[in-house]
């Protein structure tokens, strides 16, 4: 133990240095051998990576694969943010208790599967490392050089001091922004936490599934009362309520998995061809239930375990176009591609089979997707143009408050709450 705190020690400085070098401070794999990360409280797989300050027992859930015959030493740190995703100028010790590095332990190889990896598990906060504050975090894992960072992942500690009232009407406030927009109204109640700076101190941010690229971010109050803000009549709030997301499912390659055209094997790989999608029914919306885009790992048998059995393949997308969309480009969006838009999720036009295609390295289990388009002059990113958009669609919106403490230095973040469109 002691040889340990003092390796802890001497690292401090350059686990420092290596949250200065990170690119950006989202989800993000550094590494290709990186492959399904998923980090969601113990009890739940679908949920969000969220814990209470005085609820530590509730600990998250860090799943993933390193493509490898062997496997190599991994470690975690935290980086404390602000509500917008930026680092905070706090020190280590004032948001992290105990050690400031800590190894990822858990490990197994692959069994009987033709692409090798290494499955990691962390189940945290610990003992040995805990944060002492509430606000954004990001979990960052890394080699044994912690300069070597090999992917990041947000989560968030909350200290629950504010109580959310949100709804959806059937109509936004402003019909001209489209009379099937989801707009969410919110009331926050901030209780002992109430100031006469609220407007000022204050940040607000709504998530669409796991969607960042249409986040609502350090949203300010439409009006302060006593006791509460509200936030309504706010063009950022109002979001493209889009259509259910579609689904695949390879939890079996000798079952012919759902949607899928043909799967068989190419230089020790399975390959998995889905049926071409096309643009859906934009006039007329049909429930279809979904897991609000995320993903799930299983196999079909249950006797198997899919943390280490469940095989790796190569999954063809292809969605018919007539022609090529200039100055915009088409992603394949959800859990499958980490909620991105850039390189990984981007679609290729084949101007032979007149349509958008990618291929994607997927551990077996159920996909939601959905195909979003980018305008590049805007950079905005609709799913409207390929799915519709229906008021029906049941989506789910995350909402976190947060509230500057000028006298400590960083958003606390003090309330969270999540509500379905329907």
């Amino acid at each position: 133990m002691k040889f340990k705190s003092l390796i802890i020690i001497l690292l401090t400085f350059v686990v420092n240095v290596s949250a200065q070098n990170l690119t950006s401070f989202a989800d993000m794999n550094y590494k290709d051998e990186v492959r399904t990360v998923m980090l969601h409280p113990t009890e739940s797989d679908l949920d969000k990576p969220v814990v209470f300050i005085y609820q530590m027992r509730n600990r998250l859930h860090l799943q993933f694969d390193i493509l490898a015959d062997e496997a190599p030493y991994l470690y975690y740190t935290f980086i404390h943010c602000d509500n917008s995703w930026q680092p905070t100028d706090l020190q280590k010790n004032d948001y992290i208790k105990g050690y400031f590095q800590d190894e990822i332990k858990d490990f197994t190889f692959s069994v009987n599967t033709f692409v090798n990896y290494v499955h990691y598990d962390l189940v945290f906060p610990t003992a040995d490392m805990m944060p002492k504050i509430s606000g954004n975090y990001l979990l960052v894992v890394t080699g044994e050089d912690p300069n070597d960072v090999y992917f990041t992942r947000r989560f968030y500690v909350v200290d629950d001091k504010a109580t959310i009232a949100a709804s959806i009407p059937r109509y936004p406030f402003d019909l001209k922004l489209g009379t099937n927009k989801q707009e969410v109204t919110l009331e926050v109640y901030y209780k002992d936490n109430f100031n006469n700076r609220t407007d000022q101190y204050s940040n607000v941010t709504i998530q669409q599934n796991g969607r960042w690229d249409n986040a609502a971010i350090g949203l300010k109050p439409t009006y302060v009362y006593p006791e509460k803000s509200s936030y309504v009549n706010n063009e950022k709030t109002v979001f493209e309520s889009g259509n259910q997301y579609l689904r695949i499912n390879t939890s079996s390659f000798t079952n012919r998995p759902e949607k899928t055209k043909s799967v068989y094997r190419e230089d020790d790989m399975y390959v998995v061809t889905l049926h071409d999608d096309t643009q859906r029914d934009i006039k007329n919306y049909a429930l279809d239930e979904d897991l609000f885009g995320e993903k799930y790992i299983y196999l079909e048998r249950e006797s198997e375990d899919a943390t280490k059995e469940a095989d790796y393949a190569v999954v063809n997308f292809f969605l018919k176009w007539p022609q090529y969309m200039f100055g915009k480009d088409v992603y394949i969006l959800g859990a499958l591609t980490d909620w991105r838009i850039d390189e990984s999720s981007k679609m290729e036009y084949d101007t032979d089979r007149k349509g958008y295609k990618r291929s994607l390295l997927l551990k077996q289990g159920h996909y939601d997707y959905m195909y979003a388009v980018r305008d590049n002059a805007t950079g905005i990113t609709s799913v409207v143009p390929v799915n519709g958009d229906f008021w029906e669609t049941n989506n789910m919106y995350t909402i976190f408050v947060y509230m500057f403490d000028p006298t400590e230095n960083y958003d606390k973040l003090i309330g969270y709450s999540v509500i379905k469109s329907h």
